[in-house]
């Protein structure tokens, strides 16, 4: 399942918005520095990634209907660990 992780993507995106920031603002650059810029102007250009989580114990309880009062383990838990595995693996 696919859920955005808004609390370290987050920090990370603003960072990288006020150091492009400074050298946008910043005069008679070093190449280094131009390079710098340039690639943090990339980067935020590319669409935010969603971070994978799989499924929660209480999430797979609720799909698998009148047998989600019973912990969730051995056949059921592999069963979903390979579902997952798959949908990871063809994103």
């Amino acid at each position: 399942m696919w859920r955005e992780d808004k609390g370290s993507e987050m920090k990370l995106r603003e960072a990288a918005e006020q150091a492009l920031k400074y050298f946008e603002d910043a005069h008679g650059l070093e190449d280094t520095e131009v390079a710098i810029k340039e690639a943090l102007r990339e980067a935020l250009a590319q669409p935010e990634p969603a971070q994978w989580f799989g499924l929660t114990d209480e999430e797979i309880k609720e799909i698998v209907g009148f047998w989600g009062d019973t912990p969730v383990r051995g056949y059921t838990r592999k069963l979903f660990d390979q579902i997952e595995a798959k949908l990871k693996e063809n994103q």
